[in-house]
């Protein structure tokens, strides 16, 4: 009989110093030579059955030929239960007058015997994979007397739930979903109860698809083996945690920020996938129009003062932010950031990660890294008066100061940090600029079609706004698209992501109106009507005009 490592030899499944590998750490640990390679990834269940149905000249399972398949009552519960734990679970074929019984083990001879013995005729042997054999043991689990066989499912003890993490078959199906998830460009996986389910979505280009749901006992072992990569309390599930995983799935190199948050019915879990090797922080690729980028780029010239980036949770702050400190960074400048969490790691930047929980807050870090003569201080979020404070004493103190700020637009910023408790003329000395921004997505160019004149009829886009700014649309020829919907964007007619923008320079005249007027509306209409400020809208607008995106998605995101 040829050894498992010789036939998967063959097939091309594994390479030399791959069964090197595998049986070094056989000789360590013990156990079956299938199941480190797949422990190590290295082959997937599958392709280890195959080479055992050649191997030991047993035929695969295959549910569409064997359709029709029933519990045998005959069985005690001790039994079924021992059987049903080590994958072995016994079936009867009405049809074809034949019992069958579905494993993964086969060479486990004792519980073989033990099947045999219990049964009136030997019954052929199927190789199948866990999740199929789980599948089917749930025939049993209509026999309310086998109660132990009910508890597999549902003990939640910390080595029971170890275990469980580490089977195969979770460890194979997080493996797939994360290769799932990269293909489609997901940057969030969300696992969360949905009555008696839970449901699996990824969040692609902002928007959140469902892709699976799941049992309560599959949806137990994925969440342990997430909390077990992420370095998360297995048994914890009153609290909310944090964590994160390095990891590569196809040729991506991963950092995966891993959160889980009680609900009611169980754990909600979020996994965050950002794609170390494909960053490109540039001002460029941010979607600012001409007169944008120039007036920003003059903001981040100025040797000292504070720029805010503001907008909700996700509206790509801060790959804003690192975009200007990469435009900023040189051998000449120290810039030391102050982030919870530090996203991405860039060379030649000081980074710190707050710990509240050892006290290491933005205003205490703040403190601290202003003795360490920083040209240039980024702040992760505004989120009090006394990071505020800190701030704004470090833009008055010759340094050029980035943050953000949760607002709705760039103007309320000013009035956000009043109701923080700022004094107004310690805005008006250090604040150099507000930018505001949101995301939204760009049309598929594999499946963009442009519209007639009469289908692109849009009566809400201001008339005047290609009269308002002719440096922008330069003479281009200006278009109205829609994408169809193709397998490059999963039908959905979007494919990747571009952000709207509305940035004002907080001069002097306008520091005369805040300080005057303090209201708001006062200080929209004044920039509209002497530095012609442009909305999130009408910067969308002029996204749609240039056939970048659709209406739909401008109205999603900006009022």
């Amino acid at each position: 009989m040829k050894k498992i490592g010789e036939i998967l030899l063959e097939k091309g499944l594994i390479k030399q110093e791959e069964l090197n590998l595998a049986l070094e750490l056989q000789k360590k640990v013990g156990g079956y030579l299938g199941q480190i390679l797949i422990r190590e990834g290295i082959i997937t269940e599958k392709q280890l059955l195959i080479a055992l149905s050649e191997q030991l000249n047993l035929p695969l399972f295959d549910s569409t030929v064997h359709a029709e398949l029933e519990p045998i009552n005959n069985f005690d519960s001790k039994t079924i239960d021992l059987l049903i734990k080590n994958n072995f679970v016994p079936l009867r074929e009405p049809k074809k007058d034949r019992l069958i019984c579905l494993t993964n083990d086969p060479l486990n001879f004792p519980l073989r015997n033990l099947l045999l013995m219990s049964l009136s005729q030997p019954p052929t042997f199927l190789l199948a994979e866990e999740a199929q054999i789980k599948e089917y043991a749930y025939l049993y689990k209509q026999d309310a007397s086998i109660s132990e066989f009910i508890d597999l499912y549902l003990e939640e003890s910390v080595e029971r739930l170890k275990e469980i993490a580490s089977e195969a078959p979770v460890i194979k199906y997080l493996n797939q979903l994360l290769t799932k998830a990269v293909e489609l460009r997901a940057t969030d996986i969300h696992i969360e109860p949905v009555g008696s389910t839970f449901r699996v979505r990824f969040r692609i280009d902002g928007i959140l698809h469902e892709v699976e749901s799941l049992e309560k006992s599959f949806y137990l072992a994925l969440v342990s083996r997430i909390k077990l990569l992420a370095g998360l309390d297995i048994a914890e599930k009153r609290l909310p945690q944090d964590g994160k995983v390095a990891t590569r799935v196809a040729s991506y190199l991963l950092d995966i920020r891993v959160s889980t948050i009680p609900m009611i019915k169980g754990e909600s879990v979020v996994m965050r996938l950002l794609y170390k090797e494909s960053l490109s922080f540039s001002i460029a690729k941010l979607g600012l129009e001409r007169d944008h980028q120039e007036l920003l780029l003059n903001l981040i010239s100025k040797p000292y003062g504070m720029i805010l980036i503001t907008g909700p949770t996700g509206s790509g702050k801060t790959t804003t932010l690192y975009a200007l400190l990469s435009r900023l960074n040189n051998k000449e400048r120290k810039i030391i950031t102050v982030e919870d969490p530090v996203e991405y790691q860039i060379d030649g930047i000081n980074q710190i990660q707050v710990k509240p929980e050892i006290g290491l807050t933005f205003a205490n870090a703040l403190r601290s890294i202003l003795r360490h003569d920083p040209d240039i201080i980024m702040i992760g979020e505004i989120r009090d008066r006394e990071t505020a404070e800190i701030a704004i004493h470090s833009a008055l103190t010759g340094h050029l100061v980035l943050s953000t700020l949760h607002t709705n637009d760039a103007p309320s910023a000013l009035f956000r940090l009043l109701e923080m408790g700022i004094e107004d003329y310690l805005l008006n000395a250090s604040i150099l600029g507000v930018v505001a921004q949101r995301i939204i997505r760009k049309i598929c160019p594999y499946c963009q079609i442009t519209l007639s004149p009469h289908e692109a009829n849009l009566p809400f886009i201001p008339q005047d706004l290609i009269n308002r700014y002719p440096s922008i649309f330069n003479g281009e020829a200006l278009h109205i698209s829609r994408g169809l919907g193709c397998p490059h964007c999963v039908q959905t007619g979007y494919l990747g992501r571009i952000a709207i923008f509305e940035i004002f320079e907080y001069n002097d005249p306008l520091k005369e109106v805040f300080i005057k007027y303090k209201s708001l509306e006062v200080l929209r209409d004044y920039l509209k009507n002497n530095y012609n400020f442009r909305s999130l809208k009408e910067d969308g607008f002029i996204k749609i005009l240039k056939g970048i995106t659709t209406p739909e998605e401008v109205l999603r995101v900006a009022q």
